[in-house]
């Protein structure tokens, strides 16, 4: 198998620990330290790529050998003779002289020396160290034998002695060694076993690669990074082996978000070689394994097989061959199943359907003759029923495979199994059906398929449901089908005129029954569309939602009623929006209704956020997640990472952010979920510095839901802007915000008001660029496109809500950007007021980027690098601790361009009873010194310590006096040699 190009940057993916290891075996071999290391793993998971690499270097001799398998033998000394013969090619004629001197017998190995050739002696072993010995004496030798499971005893006893007998030689040994092909009895079992008792020895196993090291392989193989639903997919696929994942990539451009789902040719011809190497009952064995679709107890495994041509009696052999040879996984032979679980793909693929059949009906009789809990093994028959050709089996099975699942809460399964009722039903008879309806089956399944994002699918079965109903003789039935299937418009970001349409029908529909659920289902969907729409009556609406809901005694209503007002009176009475999400919280816990759970946390988050509780919104946020997340995925709970990953941004906790969307993006949620966690992602990747990620991110979200879906309009309007003005786009980016900015009539809302921030941002970024390359009609454009939106504004900025704290901020910030984009001389000012007005809200970010202009600002005004070193060394730190590169770099460059150094002081440590100079300093002395160090001016020291200019001028005196210097630089030059600062 060849070597597997999984490098990125010199390094190899996921494999720095073992790189490093390897790297310092080699480097203390070529000092006469001599070490021997076997590198394990599977078959394509870059065993040789890595030897490989760690070996290319300079001033070594690496001397390759490989292992021979030819004919099921192994051929004798094959990777000795490799190695002398690669010895041989690079030898001059003197060094070959002087390293065969007295070495006639290896003629025996090496016919092409020339000299007399003997038969082998006990003497070969010897005179092989001897040899390596002499070229050891002359280069630093690393010597590689690849292929180690196929080595022959004799190249094993060579390799033996040359490890036992190392003594000091500029040598290292080097091997690769498969797992799969280490069958019980091999060899090499008690060579490894005798080795490892020898002190110059080691191991290293080679797992399978991680999602993150997986996604730098791919990013390697297309040259850019990949999108992590293609990660995602390809490691699910190839299961972390590099082989299998380089052939993945082989049919793809690296531009997909989703993996085909044909096995590429490549990738199916590595799967079947091992598969093809397995005796006839062996394959035939694991033929059957791949139609029972899973890890297979031996007991029934041994049943259906013996009924396919498999002898029961051979069977753990058959397994064990299969193991032996990397088919199946390695270890106990009672639960057998695929290393790779694609071969079991390309298996069953292959077979044809009359004898996967016939191998499914066996599964499904000795299933159903054991006595297994029958729920649990349902899945398993539905499906085998199904291939069997026995249609009401499969319902039946169907049937009780999707409520064990609505038990277990999961979900996904969940939906497979009604989906196939749902299309078996026409082909069952009534009596196979159950008491179910058809159309509260298609009600199911469409809000099973909701929940885990299935959108398409679950309109598909509201619209079955709606056609089966007769309007007239039913119309609460229909009304209660138009409400849902209003909701999974909103979901599925349909224009909001769709949304409205399916409401206002089913407010037709439930008015001559105005005291039911069904009436208050369509009033709670009314009143937050109106809401969203900016539509009037909103809240009248909602409020009537709530009292018919209560007298109603439906939970399910009641809680959708209190969840809906919330969204509605939030802006105007937040408290009052709070104790509505909290009560519906518990209804709809009772009532089993996930949407409306949902629902519950996202507006008990929005009035914490909106009434200034931000630390709160976040646990909220996290709490509702992992309830929803407890029983299994659940795409809904991701909404609700979003909300906590936009928390954890702006209040600086980025890594937990990180650590928070990472899952969530792995997940690969989609629809209004899967967007949202994609923008903060989006967010996140710019301000660190990763914008070709962030724009696969933003691209990711815009093909989940529609550009003009309004439910996530802020979130979508930011993390487009950051990403088109990182890319150098200012001009889009401005027109990206213009387009998602308040819409004319609408009431205040505190979203807006944030992008009215980043709108003037935009603006400025765009004047300064246009400034830069002399554009004055540009500039002029720019200011002219803020100051119409800032005096336009349809109502006061910053007072929607009680939140006073960042309302102050962003009018800071605003009035900043305003100055920035006019090129006001008072800008240092606004920037310093803004840096201030952010560390008071606790937004971290802001201030460092406040920060940095403040200095700029007064760096351009020409003002001394005392009054800017402390904003810019605030700021720097800042942007370390947050991991923003970009004004990280931006800090470095304008404080290399204002003399400022953004080196931290440290303690000096003084050794108290040693006679040194600076033993005589006081403490405060000592203070003055480190800041010294750090590159302090006077000015700078008299403001980190409180003190004044004079007195700071007195200790440095002092310093210089009591420590013999002649300078400032002098002095702290000392105290660098001295041991301080830090010891």
């Amino acid at each position: 198998m060849r070597a597997v190009g999984v490098r990125l940057g010199g390094r190899l993916a996921g494999r720095d620990a073992e790189a490093d290891l390897l790297a310092q075996v080699v480097r203390g071999g070529g000092v006469g330290q001599p070490r021997a290391v076997v590198v394990r793993g599977e078959a394509g998971v870059g065993k040789t790529r890595l030897v490989r690499d760690v070996c290319d270097g300079p001033g070594l001799l690496v001397l390759w050998g490989s292992c021979v398998h030819f004919g099921g033998a192994s051929l004798p000394y094959a990777p000795i003779i490799g190695i002398l013969q690669d010895w041989l090619a690079e030898a001059d004629q003197a060094e070959r002289e002087q390293v065969l001197a007295g070495a006639d017998e290896l003629s025996t190995l090496l016919p092409t020396l020339g000299t007399t050739r003997v038969s082998a002696t006990v003497r070969l072993i010897p005179l092989i160290d001897l040899v390596l010995d002499r070229i050891a004496q002359r280069h630093p030798v690393v010597v590689v034998i690849d292929d180690l499971h196929w080595a022959d005893m004799s190249s094993l006893d060579v390799l033996s002695y040359l490890i036992t007998c190392f003594h000091g030689q500029r040598l290292t040994l080097l091997a690769t060694c498969r797992d799969e092909d280490l069958g019980d009895g091999h060899p090499l079992h008690s060579w490894l076993a005798d080795m490892r008792r020898t002190p110059a020895f080691d191991e290293i196993h080679l797992d399978r690669l991680g999602p993150d090291a997986t996604g730098v392989q791919l990013a390697h193989l297309f040259g850019r990074p990949v999108d992590i639903d293609l990660v995602t997919q390809v490691q699910a696929r190839s299961d972390g082996n590099p082989y299998l994942t380089e052939l993945l990539a082989g049919q793809l451009s690296g531009a997909e978000s989703i993996l085909p789902a044909t096995v590429p040719e490549a990738l199916r011809d590595a799967l079947l070689a091992a598969w093809h190497r397995l005796s006839g009952p062996a394959r035939q064995l694991v033929r059957v394994l791949a139609v029972g679709g899973r890890p297979t107890p031996l007991p029934l495994l041994a049943a259906v097989a013996s009924k396919h041509g498999v002898d029961a009696a051979t069977l753990s052999g058959c397994v064990s061959e299969a193991q032996q040879h990397g088919v199946l996984r390695s270890g106990s032979v009672d639960l057998p199943w695929f290393r790779h679980p694609v071969l079991a793909e390309v298996l069953y693929d292959a077979l044809p359907r009359d004898k996967a059949a016939l191998i499914h009906a066996t599964f499904l009789r000795e299933l159903e003759a054991r006595s297994v809990p029958v729920e649990a093994a349902a899945a398993d028959l539905a499906v085998h029923s199904q291939q069997a050709g026995r249609v009401g089996d499969t319902y039946r099975w169907s049937l009780k495979a999707a409520e064990y699942a609505a038990r277990l809460r999961a979900p996904a399964e969940q939906a497979i199994q009604l989906e196939r009722l749902c299309a078996l039903w026409d082909q069952v008879p009534p009596d196979v059906r159950g008491p179910v309806d058809r159309i509260t089956l298609a009600l199911q399944t469409s809000e099973v398929c909701l929940r885990v994002g299935r959108n398409d699918a679950a309109l598909e079965q509201l619209n079955t449901s709606l056609s089966l109903v007769d309007r007239e003789r039913d119309p609460l039935i229909a009304a209660n089908l138009l409400v849902e299937r209003s909701i999974l418009r909103w979901h599925r970001t349909e224009p909001i005129e769709a949304v409205l349409a399916d409401i206002y029908v089913a407010l037709d529909l439930t008015a001559p029954f105005p005291a039911s659920a069904e009436r208050a289902r369509a009033l709670s969907a009314l009143g937050s569309a109106e809401s969203w729409s900016g539509k009037p009556g909103a809240i009248a609406h909602a409020d009537e939602a709530v009292r018919i809901a209560g007298r109603a005694g439906s939970e399910r209503a009641l809680a959708e009623a209190f969840a809906e007002r919330s969204s509605v009176i939030l802006d105007e009475s937040p408290l009052l929006a709070l104790a509505d999400a909290q009560r519906a919280e518990p209804l709809a816990r009772s009532c089993g209704s996930m949407l409306d759970l949902l629902n519950a946390f996202v507006w008990q988050v929005n009035a914490l956020q909106t009434l200034g509780r931000r630390k709160d919104a976040i646990e909220i946020a996290l709490r509702g997640q992992a309830e929803l997340l407890a029983p299994g995925p659940d795409p809904f709970a991701y909404f609700l990472a979003f909300m906590a990953a936009d928390g954890l941004l702006e209040c600086g906790r980025w890594q937990a952010c990180d650590d928070l969307l990472r899952p969530a993006l792995a997940a690969r949620s989609h629809s209004i979920a899967g967007a949202a966690i994609r923008l903060a992602a989006a967010s996140l990747a710019v301000r660190q510095g990763r914008v070709p990620e962030a724009r696969q991110h933003l691209d990711r979200a815009r093909e989940l839901i529609s550009t003009t879906f309004i439910g996530i309009r802020a979130a979508l309007a930011i993390g487009g802007s950051e990403v088109l003005a990182a890319e150098g786009k200012p001009q889009e980016a401005l027109d990206w915000l213009r387009s998602r900015l308040t819409r004319p009539g609408a009431a205040p809302d505190e979203d807006d008001d944030t992008l009215l921030v980043h709108y003037v941002h935009t603006a400025a970024d765009l004047a300064l660029a246009a400034r830069d390359a002399g554009d004055s009609d540009g500039v002029a454009a720019a200011v002219a496109a803020a100051e119409e939106v800032v005096n336009g504004w349809p109502w006061e900025s910053f007072t929607t809500g009680p939140d006073r704290v960042f309302h102050l901020m962003n009018q800071a910030l605003v009035r900043a950007e305003l100055a920035r984009c006019r090129d006001d001389l008072d800008q240092a000012e606004r920037w310093q007021r803004a840096a201030e007005a952010c560390d008071a809200a606790g937004v971290p970010w802001y201030r460092a980027i406040s920060q940095w202009r403040c200095a700029e600002a007064a760096a351009a005004a020409g003002r001394r690098p005392v009054s800017v070193g402390a904003l810019l060394r605030s700021a720097y730190r800042t942007a370390v601790e947050l991991g923003a590169k970009p004004l990280q770099d931006e800090v470095e460059s304008l404080a290399l361009r204002s003399r400022v150094s953004l080196r931290e002081p440290e303690p000096l440590v003084v050794q108290e009873q040693a006679a040194t100079p600076l033993a005589t300093l006081t403490a405060r002395e000592r203070e003055v010194l480190a800041l010294l160090v750090a590159g302090r001016s006077n000015g700078e020291i008299a403001k980190e310590l409180v003190i004044s200019d004079k007195t700071a001028s007195a200790h440095v005196s002092n310093i210089l006096r009591k420590t013999g210097t002649a300078s400032r630089m002098a002095a702290a030059a000392l105290a660098t040699r001295l041991g301080g600062p830090g010891g």
